[in-house]
Order: C-alpha cells, then structure tokens, then sequence
C-alpha cells in the first residue's frame, strides 16, 4: 500500500519491546491515529525527536492491513520546547493533549486541530497566562465537539442566565443554572460565564488575548476541569498544577 502522509501532534506514547514506540497522533486529515515508531529509541534512530508529546510535523505512514500504521519518517516542524521547561506549562499542555485524545475524535479534526496547535503555540512563546490559555482551549474544545456546557440559558428551565445574580455551575446538569432551579454544583460569577461566551467568539489566532482576573481564573479552572472530567469520565489532575 502507499505511503500516506499525514499532519499530525503527538498526544502520547507507549514504550514497546526493546526499542520501539506506540504513538497517539492527533492528525489534521483523519483525526486519531495510532502508529508504531519502530526502533525510535536508539540514540542515532532518526525518528528519535519525533517520538515525544506535543510533537508536530509531517508524518510518513506506511497503512498495513487491517488499518495499522507504521511510522516510515517524519519531517517535525515545531517541538514546542518551551513547554517543557515551565511546571504550569507543562501541565496545561499535557491538559490540552489528554482531552484532544479522550474525545475520542477520529474523523473531521481541522478545526480541532488548528485549535490545538495555537493553543500550544500561545502557551510555548505567548504572553497570557498558560491557565487562561488552556481554559481557553478547553471551552472551544468543546463547544467544536458538541460538548459545550449551558452558558447563556439555564441548563434546567432554559431561562436566560444574564440578568441573573444567583449562579450556579452544576456539570452533571450540563453546566450553568439559575439559582430558582437548584442548588446542585457550585457558585459561579457572572463574569465567568460571560468569560466564557466570549472566548467562543475568538478566533482560534487571537487566543493569546485572553486575560482573565485572578478570582475569574480560579473559578473557571474548577469549572472546566469538574465539567471535562464528568463529561470524558477522565480526571484532568494535571489542572491542579496549571
């Protein structure tokens, strides 16, 4: 079969057997993937850099039957070392790498893609915090997966949430709600929420604008590391960390 090539970031690997990899590639044209690097640990393997999280460049794939893959070669274009040299980071990468991979999001990723490279780009060489940066990515993660929690109408009576004062944020809810419904989930400012609704209005390369206040900021990374996890059945840990 024909050498596929295919742009892709690397979410993770698996060590395997002496000398080889098993990488979770985030591709623009086709989604998730899985594709064994065979060799890639040896010091001299030129597939050596191209092993690693947050990797990204052109990959040579080799489609064996049954749909697996192989890594024939890979042109790597950015590395985003930065990343890696600062604990929030870091941790707010890795955050951006997990729900990429637990959405499970294995065909029509173009528009996620363009949001995870940016996402990762402003958080190795911009200026915003890496916590709004990956709220950021969080929220518009989402809402491209259909997974957006309620952020103008009450989750429960539909009602609009904008002239109210009394919030709440409730993710087994699916998301924010008036105060009158339930008490369920926790308190939440208006302007967290309005945060959020504006974040959706970005494009994906004025992300690096977002600047949250410090008390917005707090509530917001509660929020969306409580509803991710409820909604993936994964738990963002690396939030704590961000």
């Amino acid at each position: 079969m024909p050498t596929l090539l295919r742009n892709g970031i690397v979410l993770r690997y698996a060590n395997y057997k002496e000398s080889d990899r098993i990488l979770t590639i985030f591709t623009r044209e086709q989604g998730l993937i899985s594709a064994s690097a065979r060799g890639c640990r040896r010091p001299k393997s030129p597939l050596l850099g191209a092993s690693e999280p947050f990797v990204y460049g052109e990959f040579a794939l080799f489609e064996r039957n049954g749909g697996k893959y192989t890594v024939d070669a890979c042109d790597v274009r950015e590395s985003f070392y930065p990343i890696r040299e600062d604990v929030s980071r870091f941790a707010g990468g890795m955050s951006m790498l997990l729900l990429t991979e637990k959405s499970g999001a294995t065909e029509n990723g173009e528009a996620l893609f363009s949001l995870l490279y940016y996402a990762l780009s402003f958080l190795s060489y911009g200026k915003a915090e890496p916590a709004d940066i990956t709220i950021c990515f969080f929220v518009r993660a989402l809402h491209q997966l259909g997974l957006r929690p309620a952020l103008t109408e009450c989750a429960c009576c539909g009602k609009d949430l904008r002239a109210r004062r009394q919030l709440r944020f409730a993710p087994q809810l699916g998301g924010a709600v008036c105060g009158e419904c339930v008490e369920a989930g926790t308190p939440i400012q208006a302007l967290s929420l309005e945060a959020m609704r504006r974040m959706l209005l970005l494009r994906d390369e004025d992300m690096d604008k977002v600047r949250l206040p410090a008390a917005v900021r707090a509530e917001l990374k509660g929020a969306m590391r409580a509803y991710a996890s409820y909604i993936l059945e994964y738990d963002f840990k690396s939030f704590d960390q961000i």
